[in-house]
């Protein structure tokens, strides 16, 4: 869990004392919490469900408090971070984006939109919204798991771009 603190301090550009104020605790417990000399209690683990919005840092502690079996909470604040879990949920999102962009007409102008029509696009963004945020996440869970960085990927996409380019 030493890791995740840190990780989670790194990403928020926090302090060790502002991730103590939000965990309930002194600031030499998270440094000795990050050094692995403490672990994490479950008062903490509870107060970073209830006072942590970072989504991955809600992932580790589920996955940590589980031992590896993260479920989702009552309040679906914590999801299960696994790759495949990933793969259900996208697939998911996409099949019920998909229903929502064919009962939508894109081909009419906005200006001639209806009331009814505006509902439907603002259901199709929603949607669409989800698709994002779990695609998202799923990145950043490949990129966390085979230890690839962003510019890694960046520069595989530009490679496939200019090959695109060229045919």
């Amino acid at each position: 869990m030493a890791n995740v603190i840190a990780s989670y301090r790194k990403r928020n550009n926090l302090t060790q004392q502002d991730v103590a104020n939000e965990l309930h605790v002194d600031k030499s417990y998270i440094s000795r919490v990050e050094s692995g000399q403490k672990p994490l209690t479950q008062m903490m683990y509870s107060a970073a469900l209830n006072n942590t919005r970072d989504a991955q840092m809600l992932n580790d502690v589920a996955y940590e408090m589980t031992e590896g079996y993260a479920q989702p909470t009552a309040s679906d604040r914590v999801y299960d971070g696994h790759r495949l879990a990933f793969v259900y949920r996208i697939e998911r999102e996409i099949e019920e984006f998909m229903s929502v962009l064919k009962a939508n007409r894109l081909d009419k102008h906005p200006e001639h939109t209806t009331d009814q029509e505006l509902e439907g696009l603002k259901i199709m963004i929603a949607e669409l919204q989800d698709v994002l945020f779990e695609g998202t996440s799923f990145v950043n869970c490949l990129i966390n798991d085979y230890g690839l960085t962003p510019q890694q990927l960046n520069a595989n996409r530009d490679a496939r771009l200019k090959m695109q380019r060229r045919i």
